[in-house]
């Protein structure tokens, strides 16, 4: 199974609060999780923002690249998506299901949750996404 995890969960998953069940994902012999150098560049950026620096320690913020290099599948994006999105900065992670192709994109913004499916690729919740396993 390959699935696109949104920046939204990431962030999610350094903080450790609510999916820290991620890692068990992650280490599935049966799912390949993908990432794109944008991906992990908006990751970066959202959690250099002032408001992390207390949530999120550097020492764990290196560990998290680290690990995502190490279980992760990082893709190009090949593809330019065309959706009626409400947040077009969201476009890229359509773009790269699409270049993978993933058999889910999973997150929590409600922007991409609303649209309930991308070029007939199924977006979840995590929740939702667990269930799936």
């Amino acid at each position: 199974m390959k699935v696109l995890f949104d920046t939204n969960l990431w962030i999610s998953f350094m903080i450790g609060k609510s999916l820290s069940s991620l890692a068990n994902v992650l280490n599935r012999q049966d799912v390949e999780v993908y990432v794109s150098e944008q991906l992990l560049d908006e990751i970066r950026s959202v959690i250099s923002r002032p408001k992390f620096d207390t949530l999120i320690s550097k020492e764990t913020r290196y560990y998290f690249f680290e690990m995502v290099y190490d279980v992760c599948v990082v893709t190009d994006i090949t593809v330019q998506a065309k959706s009626p999105i409400r947040d077009v900065k969201d476009l890229f992670l359509l773009s790269m299901a699409e270049s993978v192709p993933v058999d889910y994109i999973v997150s929590g913004d409600n922007d991409l949750i609303d649209l309930g499916e991308h070029a007939g690729i199924p977006i979840l919740k995590y929740s939702d996404f667990l269930e799936k396993l």
